[in-house]
């Protein structure tokens, strides 16, 4: 392109080139990796690392697929809770029907049903304290009353007993939980987590580590039926109450990479059959990068929500539409943050040959290619061009088409910038003056005002966060 227009730098490599020369000798302060799901960077290997027992794959794809789980028919627990009161409740009204009259209640055995069924009910309030002792009537009858006026009252004790025990000691319950998931973290990964969890298995047992703190605890319990314990998941002192070696999976999902990373380093250490199923969230994937040869990498799985998003992207929309279209193609990345700089990598790893030219354009698009090209690195396979400028801005577009000729092709449009209302309200424009391209904007959460907008503009909007949600793969919500 010519150095005269807009565009800052435009650059032609050979097969093997790297680098965009001109900025490859300046210094740049790296960004460092931001703590939290949304601060994700990127880097040249798969995001996810499978542990030995399973292959190693580059990129994980996973639908949303339901999983069916057959319904367990707990025996103990119904009788327990549910066929105990039962029978004690029909062995006083059977007793009581049967003409067994009471020492302090003699009209009893003469009364209707109605009144049979409230005395019996009474027995787990009184124990029939108030009505005397069996009388009369069958022995049978005498028998099956008796053991009602035992039994009530001493459900209703334990009862009461168990709900005080579940108060004051929660580490009870814990300790009775078998095949269950330990999630650690407060965070909206944790949140499209259990959300999938929830459709995939509603019955299975979820125990939620948070930092004390820390908000959304009512929603993990109300919505999602989670245990939620306070505290830090990587002290020693409560991995031990999270009964780790009877659980189902961990998922390490918190803010903080250390802490993720060194709960992974304990839980390895005292449970070593749990490695396939301990899942660990880093959001530095530069950071991830450089650990992803170590022993910790390849016991466990380490992920970043980013890159499985910008993953399923590519390789479903994206792949989509090059398969679709006959020419090589022309991909414009409006907003090269974080996912941008990722979506790029999945490109150049899942749809090398299918593109030729790239244009990214950025307020900080130097500095953003320049941390990129060290990071990952641009291949020599296409033609990129660097754009610093405001998306937002006509005289930019303007400057573009004129010069990559945007209407007579049929470019990917990629909205990808850090505010929601200009990714669609620029990539509403783009659609309407390039009906050709493929238009997509990106959006944080999902806005059904959008989808709708979008299904009559023709473009095609995505949220990070239901990608994320559709990328996980199936078997992290699987029972053993």
């Amino acid at each position: 392109m010519r150095p005269s227009v807009d565009l800052v730098s435009s650059h032609r490599h050979d097969p093997g080139a790297s680098g965009i020369s001109p900025l490859a000798h300046q210094s740049v302060s790296l960004e460092g990796g931001a703590s939290g799901f949304w601060g994700a960077a990127s880097f040249e290997q798969s995001a996810v690392f499978e542990p030995r027992r399973a292959p190693r794959t580059a990129t994980v794809v996973a639908p949303v697929v339901p999983v069916e789980r057959p319904k367990r028919f707990r025996i103990g627990s119904l009788s327990w809770r549910f066929g105990l009161p039962v029978l004690a409740f029909m062995l006083g009204v059977v007793g009581f029907y049967s003409g067994v009259e009471v020492t302090e209640r003699g009209e009893i055995a003469d009364a209707d049903l109605l009144t049979i069924l409230y005395y019996s009910l009474s027995l787990f309030l009184f124990g029939g304290t108030d009505l005397g002792t069996p009388t009369g009537g069958p022995m049978w009858g005498r028998g099956m009353l008796w053991i009602a006026y035992f039994l009530a009252p001493a459900i209703a004790a334990s009862a009461v007993i168990d709900a005080l025990l579940r108060v004051l000691s929660p580490e009870r319950r814990l300790a009775r939980l078998r095949d269950h998931v330990v999630v650690a973290g407060a965070g909206q990964l944790t949140t499209l987590y259990l959300q999938r969890l929830r459709k995939a298995d509603a019955r299975a047992a979820v125990v939620v580590v948070v930092p004390p703190g820390s908000p959304g605890t009512s929603e993990l319990r109300d919505l999602y039926g989670a245990r939620v314990i306070m505290g830090d998941v990587a002290s020693p002192g409560i991995l031990r109450r999270l009964g780790i070696e009877r659980a189902r999976r961990v998922l390490l999902l918190t803010d903080d990479d250390f802490t993720n990373l060194d709960a992974a380093t304990q839980i390895l250490a005292e449970a070593p059959h749990m490695g396939p199923d301990v899942v660990v969230h880093v959001s530095d994937l530069r950071f991830l990068h450089s650990m992803a040869g170590t022993r910790l990498a390849r016991r466990c799985q380490i992920f970043n929500g980013h890159q499985i998003a910008a993953s399923h992207l590519v390789q479903t929309s994206v792949l989509d539409h090059f398969r679709r279209t006959t020419p090589r193609d022309l991909v414009i990345l409006a907003g090269f943050g974080r996912f941008g700089e990722t979506v790029l990598e999945e490109l150049q790893r899942g749809a090398a040959g299918s593109f030729d030219h790239v244009v990214i354009i950025d307020s900080d698009a130097e500095r953003r290619a320049l941390v990129f090209e060290e990071e990952v690195g641009f291949t020599g396979e296409y033609r990129r061009d660097i754009v610093s400028g405001d998306l937002r801005d006509p005289s930019l577009w303007k400057t573009l088409a004129e010069e990559v000729s945007l209407a007579r092709k049929e470019p990917v449009f990629l909205l990808g910038s850090g505010v929601d209302r200009t990714n669609l309200r620029t990539a509403m424009w783009l659609a309407q003056k390039y009906p050709r391209g493929f238009v997509m904007a990106r959006s944080e959460a999902r806005w059904t005002f959008a989808e709708e907008v979008s299904r009559e503009a023709g473009i095609h909007t995505f949220s990070v966060a239901e990608l994320v949600t559709q990328s996980m793969p199936t078997e992290w919500f699987e029972g053993r």
